[in-house]
């Protein structure tokens, strides 16, 4: 556990439990942010059609790759 919390840099496992929480509440705030915007688009443009709706997941899908790659990346960075 001890290895745990050092490789993520942490202070004690609440601080990193906290740091946790709250990036998760975040993350799901801004999902509903998203949401709420998207539906607006929707009443003010119409949904998209599916051609756009494929566009649109494969470069969710792109970002996606690219976001865990940069994940990968700075895990193995060395913190010191």
């Amino acid at each position: 556990m001890v290895e745990a919390l050092e490789a993520v840099g942490g202070r004690s496992m609440s601080s990193v439990a906290n740091d946790a929480l709250r990036e998760a509440l975040e993350l799901a705030a801004h999902r509903v942010a998203l949401r709420e915007w998207l539906d607006e688009l929707d009443v003010k443009h119409g949904a998209p059609s599916p051609e756009q709706f494929a566009a649109a997941t494969r470069g969710s899908a792109n970002q996606d790759a690219a976001d865990r790659r940069a994940v990968r990346q700075a895990s193995r960075r060395d913190p010191a």
